[in-house]
Parts: structure tokens; sequence; C-alpha cells
């Protein structure tokens, strides 16, 4: 499927006028808009619907529906919107660093690297990162992104891997995920996909994830609580079968039934 184009950057509020080249400033641009646009969710897996990644159930549910998804829903709209746009990219694999310091299944989440006057981390489909592309560097010539929600950065090692990383403090740098150049077509997904919608092992059957960055921080939605992040402060509001609806229409725009919370 060709993308309507027009479309879709009317519901992205992509000022299209302006930014309209293959360069830096327009791919920062459509990050940005889509991050704002689109939440972070896993509400179909939640509630055992099929995941499609057929560019026109994409569109019908993110455009039509006002819904979110996941790595390979996100990710690969985007990447056929940027392709349309004229950008070179990949499509890669990489490995997600767990909050308990596991690993998740090796080279199950979907990103991208677009290829500009160098390489760079264009990945809308991820909980935390910023709305803007981050280009990969080496250790001795770092380039720190700074976002509303943190500091963050691409490195490589000895080994070409990628170090998609975020400051914790003023000393030290968590790995977010690690990633490599190889380009990963469709089919290397599709069991990662089967896995993290199916098993029970995987995150996204275990827990309800909505999240979606923000002009002053980040909002994020579980199961239990609804926290809104800024700067300075964090806030959680408790979720409840009364109030869910309402959450997450007010804060992600998503109209939707969640099955574990009508019960």
């Amino acid at each position: 499927m060709t993308l309507d184009i027009q479309q879709f950057e009317h519901f992205l509020k992509i000022d299209a006028k302006t930014f309209n080249q293959v360069d830096l400033n327009s791919l920062n641009h459509y990050i940005k808009r889509f991050m704002y646009t689109v939440p972070f969710e896993n509400i179909n897996v939640q509630n055992g619907v099929p995941i499609s990644v057929n560019v026109d159930n994409l569109f019908n549910k993110i455009v039509h529906q006002h819904r979110g998804g996941f790595c390979y829903e996100m990710n690969t709209l985007f990447q056929n919107y940027l392709k349309e746009k004229g950008f070179h990219l990949d499509c890669v694999s990489g490995t997600v660093h767990a909050p308990d310091d596991s690993w998740s299944r090796d080279g199950s989440h979907m990103s991208t690297i677009v290829h500009l006057d160098k390489d760079y981390i264009a990945d809308v489909g991820f909980g935390d990162l910023p709305t803007e592309a981050i280009p990969i560097t080496r250790p001795d010539d770092v380039h720190i992104i700074h976002d509303t929600n943190g500091y963050y950065r691409a490195i490589t090692d000895e080994d070409d891997t990628i170090h998609l990383q975020k400051q914790i403090d003023r000393e030290h740098w968590r790995t977010s995920y690690k990633t490599q150049f190889t380009p990963r077509n469709w089919p290397y997904f599709i069991e990662h996909l089967h896995y993290n919608e199916h098993d029970p092992r995987s995150i996204f059957v275990q827990n309800l994830i909505i999240t979606m960055p923000k002009h002053y921080g980040r909002v994020s939605m579980s199961n239990e609580h609804l926290t809104v992040t800024t700067r300075h402060d964090k806030q959680k509001e408790r979720v409840t079968h009364d109030n869910y609806k309402k959450l997450i229409k007010k804060h992600f725009g998503i109209d939707a039934t969640i099955k574990a919370l009508e019960s």
C-alpha cells in the first residue's frame, strides 16, 4: 500500500510546507509529531486482539481509530512514511534492558536507523526515548540529546554494537536497549511478535502499558496507576474500573475497553 500522505500528515499535524526535505530538521519534526500524537500501548495484546503489521490495518488503527501500538506497529508505519518522504533507512532489531536489570528476548525489539549525514536512531516505538533522532557516535565523540524526559545518547562499542542509553545520574548511563547495523526484514520479527503477543513471559502479556511524551514530561498508565512525570515532580493516580476510560481518553486520546479493567 502507498500511504495517504496528506491524511497522515494532517492527523499528525505535520507542517509539510516547512519540513519537506530529506534532512535532520524534517526527520526530527516528523518524529516529534508522531510521538506527541500516537501513544505507545499494548491494549490489543491485553485484550487478545490479533496484532497486524499490514500498513492498511495500521493506518486504520492509528489514524482512524486514534489508537497507538507497540514497536512492530509504530515503527512499521513510521518507516513506511519515511520511505514515502524519500529517506534511506534500515529496520533493525534490538534487545531491551528490563527494569529488573535482566535482558529481554534477544533481538525482539524493532527499531529504525536513518542514514543522513551520519546514522541516526529514529525510533518512535519505545516507551522512553527523546522526541528527536539520536546520532550514533563513537564513545570518544559522543553527541548527547537533551529532552524534557532526560539525556540520551547512542554509542557504539568495539564490536559495532549500538548502545542506546539514558543518563541516570551525573556519572552513570544505563543502556535502554542494544542494537546493530544489520538490516532486518519483516520475517525476522514474526517469531518475536508471536512471543510478545502470546507468551505468558512477555511483559506485554503480563502488564498493561500505555505511555506518551508530553511537553511537560511523560504520562504512563498500568493496570494499577496513572503516573504523570515532570522534570521536578511525579504524581500517581489509582486506576479503577470506574475511571480508566476517562483517564485514557484525557491523557492519550484513546476510546477503548480494556478487558482486565472491566472485571
